[in-house]
């Protein structure tokens, strides 16, 4: 008995009732797997490989969305994309802090429930778009930064290499370069950006809103001498969440760079976007991100000296004394020595501060949601803003940093957990003496200085999470050694 020849599955679809025939195929369609297989295959066992599009559009393209005045929303809304890929994974691995950041916004949400109530000697509440807008705006960050977190982390190596990755980061940090330097030779460009032109008057009243649909270079505020001068602050709104950003970034640049570096421009080129940096470094007169700086400093002397690794030990030394050289010798050395002797921001900062503590006093687990304005100023209930001068106390509480904003906010417990989270995040991967680890252990206190300083939102707290991620997934994936 004759055993009937393996029909293809063209020479099947060919075969009709009562008719018989023989349908060539070609031998490259043989070879492929029938469509429904491999979509069952991909949709029961294996995630469908995502690209790394909407973390390149976040972080890549952010100049963008600066440029079209949507940097409020510019986070939240290229977190949608990553935060459906988790919903459509069937197993989200999760780093055991990121519990304490998932209870941050869940007190976070909660707080809303006080946004109309009164902070002790503080001026009443006015419940207005503007509120809203600042307490749904805090929590689509928090969130925004957590899915950020989770995504870069789930993604295999596959999916979203490491070294592309550091590329992003290290790429930020040249725009952050270039935009200093543009806030120091164009501090006075002000442009209006597309939003604005269609944005209702009702939200362009709002003057936190308003500042947020304009392109400028620079901020401008006295800080040495009574005029204002500019401080650089280009993509961003602020000048300390450009000295904050630039600061975390530093670490990622000089990895992204000198660790593969075997060409001698390949050495050089790097050393002339630092020396550049150097020079809106000093002209922001940020004095944490000059702290911050001294904090890297001396993490990466500490780390790679457990590593074993004496030569990057020397080097990073010897570049450390050229640069203070350099910065003696020029006028970047009088401009420090100028703003120390100008600490004109403590006095009212401590003020501030204090008003928080006493804010977390009267609602320790939950806070207020928002934040609130001081009646008078630090020196005076008097003293309030009028007409003649709006810069003049009423000044909000919690706006010092984003520790003194979470005590207001979401009170003792709030701020407990962010300090929590990141403290917790650098103990957990405090064993990894790998390039990457120590790039991305410094995260960790930095974070936490920061917090106590500066007020962090959108993108500083992605420029954040993402080391941290690149952290985690390097515990199963050394790709820097």
């Amino acid at each position: 008995m004759t055993t009937p020849a393996r029909r293809t599955p063209g020479e099947a679809a060919a075969t009709g009732a009562g008719v018989r025939a023989v349908v060539a195929v070609p031998e490259h369609a043989r070879a492929l797997p029938p469509l429904a297989a491999v979509l069952h295959r991909r949709g029961a066992h294996e995630p469908i490989p995502v690209r790394e599009w909407a973390l390149f559009a976040m972080i890549v393209l952010y100049p963008v969305g600066w440029l079209l005045g949507l940097t409020l929303a510019w986070v939240p809304l290229l977190a949608i994309p990553m935060a459906l890929e988790l919903l459509r994974r069937r197993r989200v691995r999760m780093p055991s802090p990121v519990f304490a950041w998932l209870l941050l916004c869940f007190l976070g949400l909660v707080g809303v429930v006080m946004l109309d109530a009164t902070v002790p000697n503080a001026l009443p509440v006015e419940m207005g778009l503007g509120r809203i807008l600042a307490f749904v705006r805090r929590l689509m960050d928090m969130a925004a930064a957590i899915v950020v977190l989770l995504y870069v982390g789930n993604l295999s190596e596959k999916e979203l290499p490491t070294k592309r990755v550091v590329k992003f980061l290290a790429y930020f940090f040249v725009v952050l370069v270039v935009g200093g330097i543009a806030g120091v030779l164009l501090p006075r460009i002000a442009v209006t950006t597309p939003l604005a032109e269609v944005m209702p008057k009702s939200l362009m009243a709002n003057g936190w809103v308003r500042s947020s649909v304009r392109i400028e270079f620079a901020q401008w505020q006295s800080i040495v001498g009574e005029s204002p001068s500019p401080r650089p602050a280009a993509p961003f709104q602020y000048t300390n969440a450009w000295g904050q950003c630039i600061a975390v970034l530093l670490p990622w640049f000089i990895l992204a760079t000198y660790h593969d570096a075997k060409t001698l421009w390949s050495k050089i080129w790097p050393a002339l976007v630092l020396a550049a940096a150097m020079v809106p470094i000093v002209y922001s007169l940020n004095r944490g991100t000059w702290a911050g700086l001294g904090i890297i400093l001396a993490y990466l002397v500490v780390r790679m000296a457990i590593r074993g690794s004496i030569m990057p030990v020397a080097g990073v030394l010897v570049a450390v004394a050229l640069a203070g050289l350099l910065v003696l010798a020029t006028p970047l050395g009088s401009t420090i020595t100028a703003r120390m002797d100008n600490p004109h921001s403590n006095e009212g900062r401590a003020s501030l501060n204090a008003a928080a503590v006493e804010a977390a006093k009267a609602s320790p687990i939950i806070g207020f949601g928002g934040q609130s304005e001081t009646i008078g100023s630090e020196r005076s209930i008097a003293i309030g803003q009028s007409p003649s001068c709006e810069q003049c106390g009423n000044r909000d509480i919690g706006s010092d940093g984003q520790l003194w904003m979470l005590l207001i906010t979401q009170g003792f417990v709030g701020a407990g957990l962010y300090l929590l989270f990141f403290a917790w995040y650098g103990w957990r991967f405090r064993r990894d003496h790998s390039w990457l680890g120590i790039a991305a252990g410094v995260t960790a206190p930095l974070a936490i200085w920061f917090a106590t300083i500066y007020n962090s939102t959108g993108m500083t707290l992605v420029i954040m999470m993402v080391p941290l991620a690149l952290l985690w997934r390097n515990e199963t994936n050394r790709v820097y050694t």
